[in-house]
């Protein structure tokens, strides 16, 4: 199965269920997590995403005309963090960073809201909140069968109901 719908399939399944490694920083935003670089593990991430709340304001901006949906929703992100790497044949500096980030957001009460382990796949959903609305999600999957390693944090507030509407305007 190609990640990106696996990933696609996983956020759905993670909404429908509710409506984020080692070091991780919480420092501004309650949603933000900072994962540890696994770039010399693995090299250069094959994708690396960085949406800053500037970014995301201009992406609104630029899109208010045709899109109103989107801008409303990129005023209330703070940030889009996405990296995929490549993975060799050892996996276990990606499947480590799972493990410790899991730790640190649970100790931090982080919500587990997706949890898959399967011969080759491991997945990690989880949101933290405040009321109704998502402060963040963290998104982290291996998987060894297509040598792919994908960490994702979205920071801001988030409704859950509306995050397909975010990630498909932008293609992720």
């Amino acid at each position: 199965m190609k990640l990106p719908k696996v990933i696609h399939a996983i956020c759905w399944a993670g909404l429908l269920l509710f409506s984020l490694g080692a070091n991780a920083s919480y420092a501004q935003s309650a949603g933000l997590v900072a994962f540890d670089d696994l770039s010399n593990e693995y090299g250069e991430a094959k994708v690396e995403i960085n949406l800053s709340k500037q970014l995301l304001g201009l992406i609104g901006a630029f899109s208010k005309k045709e899109n109103p949906e989107l801008s409303e929703l990129a005023s209330n992100i703070e940030s889009i963090t996405v990296r995929v790497y490549n993975i060799t044949d050892d996996a276990q500096a990606a499947l480590n960073l799972i493990d410790k980030t899991t730790k640190h957001l649970r100790k931090d009460n982080w919500v587990p809201i997706v949890s898959v382990n399967e011969e080759g796949e491991k997945v990690r959903i989880f949101s933290k909140s405040t009321g109704e609305v998502m402060d963040g999600m963290v998104v982290m999957v291996v998987d060894t069968n297509s040598k792919e390693a994908v960490f994702i944090n979205l920071v801001g507030q988030i409704d859950p109901a509306r995050i397909n509407d975010l990630t498909g305007a932008l293609n992720l």
